[in-house]
């Protein structure tokens, strides 16, 4: 998607792996100076940092702990400016619900969830500093429509979805914007952990598209809820999933 970002600066959270190394990338393209956070994966990061060498004076890499009230306090303590924050990261662990080990559930919600409310408290006073301030966050599908072994993550993705809404209705008087993406299956390392191949060519086969979403997929609506062209839209879920929640 061609939009102009020349001199904004966004944030993305879980920005050196799958669907946040490519908003990111996407914003670098588009003109936007790009602060990208990561946790602990040192190689993800230095595998980023060379893919977006050509961008080595618009970006910013910063490592923190998005679930950290103090780390993300700091990382807040490095950044300036602000027009955009894209609530990315996230995580999963699978299980039943009678076997889920509580801390596994709980550290789900607490990156997932938790982490994105850390960050959207801090970003708030650098957002209401600019004059498009506009905060996406990256939910699922299941927060809608859930499955069976993954209620940590379908509850922290329900989660997400409303409180975007809740700070839509906050955040509106200072002009910020907020709204969520929630994208089906997609094809990141994170998504497609432990799939089979016959796993995955069903679950393309169960799609009305008849393929999975692509990372560039997720992007394109992303730099679209950002862009100007979304200015009347605000506290919204856009389902990107090739009409996945129609079956």
């Amino acid at each position: 998607m061609n939009c102009d970002f020349k001199d904004k600066v966004a944030l993305v959270t879980g920005g050196t792996s799958g669907i946040g190394k490519e908003i990111a990338k996407q914003l670098l393209i588009n003109g936007a100076n790009v602060i990208i956070n990561y946790a602990h994966n040192e190689e993800n990061y230095e595998i980023t940092k060379k893919e977006l060498e050509e961008f080595k004076n618009k970006v910013l890499f910063i490592k923190t702990d998005i679930s950290n009230e103090n780390e993300v306090i700091k990382m807040f303590e490095q950044i300036e400016k602000l027009d955009y924050l894209i609530n990315n990261a996230g995580t999963n662990i699978d299980s039943y619900i009678e076997t889920f080990d509580i801390e596994d559930f709980k550290k789900v919600l607490n990156v997932n969830l938790i982490g994105k409310v850390i960050c959207t408290k801090y970003a708030i006073p650098l957002l209401k500093n600019s004059k498009t301030p506009s905060i996406v966050n990256i939910a699922s599908r299941l927060g809608i429509k859930p499955c069976m072994e993954a209620s940590a993550y379908c509850s922290a993705e329900a989660g997400i979805i409303n409180f975007t809404q809740a700070s839509a209705l906050e955040l509106s008087k200072y002009g910020i914007r907020v709204n969520t993406v929630s994208p089906s299956l997609t094809i990141t390392p994170l998504a497609l952990y432990g799939w089979t191949e016959k796993e995955i060519e069903e679950q393309k086969e169960n799609n009305p598209m008849k393929r999975l979403g692509e990372t560039i997929d997720i992007a394109n609506a992303v730099l679209f809820l950002l862009s100007d062209k979304a200015s009347y839209i605000n506290g919204e879920n856009l389902n990107v999933n090739g009409g996945a929640l129609l079956k």
